[in-house]
């Protein structure tokens, strides 16, 4: 590391190494820390490395102590694949299948995310919201996990009856869906308002909070 760049991360506790455009997400922007670890933003918010990475270590904490046996895994919105990692070491034989709908973002986890080093990760690039149209799944998943923000906006349609009624069709009998919604601002009502509504779907609704987001799991 050269000495302006040390003092610059020192300082700042980050440096921007990368940017590049994206077609779908627009500007992608890839920092460095003083340790050498990466992140990635995406209008202005974090998408992989960071606070993601904590976000979904207390997802899969929170799984763990539900004593289920994670078998075949579903991730839509892979992004740099943080939580196929940690799912990849909670459960070392489980089959993961992730999507991802921009190819610019996928080729970001490959260079600085080890993502095509996860164990039995099969990538998928293709749009997350219509999850009984790719011909690589089961449809008898144990965990769906699912983070689908492009930027800031969540999508609609993922909130739909039919993207709902479609997660059921492919998750087993005592699978788990988990959503990442984020819990700040104008969005703390949109993610309890979300909460609620899948009430009505799940025999069982719980959340979990972290510094700025909200775990929605659902059975």
């Amino acid at each position: 590391m050269k000495l302006k760049s040390f003092f610059k991360r020192l300082i700042l506790t980050e440096e921007k190494i990368v940017q590049v455009f994206s077609p779908i997400n627009g500007e992608i922007l890839v920092y460095e820390d003083l340790f050498g670890k990466y992140s990635m933003r995406i209008g202005g918010v974090s998408q992989s490395g960071g606070l993601v990475v904590d976000i979904w270590k207390k997802a899969i904490e929170e799984i763990r102590n539900l004593k289920l046996e994670i078998r075949n895994c579903l991730i839509l919105g892979l992004g740099c694949g943080n939580s196929a990692g940690l799912v990849s070491q909670k459960w070392p034989s489980a089959k993961i299948t992730g999507v991802e709908i921009d190819p610019v973002v996928i080729e970001v986890g490959e260079k600085y995310f080890g993502l095509r080093s996860i164990k039995n990760l099969t990538i998928v690039i293709g749009d997350a919201l219509i999850p009984t149209s790719y011909k690589l799944i089961p449809t008898n998943f144990d965990l769906v996990l699912i983070d689908l923000y492009l930027g800031q906006n969540f999508p609609k349609q993922a909130e739909s009856e039919k993207f709902i009624s479609d997660l059921k069709d492919i998750l087993n009998k005592e699978g788990i869906v988990v959503f990442n919604r984020f819990n700040w601002g104008q969005y703390r009502n949109q993610a309890r308002d979300f909460e609620q509504k899948l009430k009505h779907h799940f025999a069982k609704v719980w959340s979990k909070k972290t510094v700025s987001n909200l775990l929605l799991f659902c059975q």
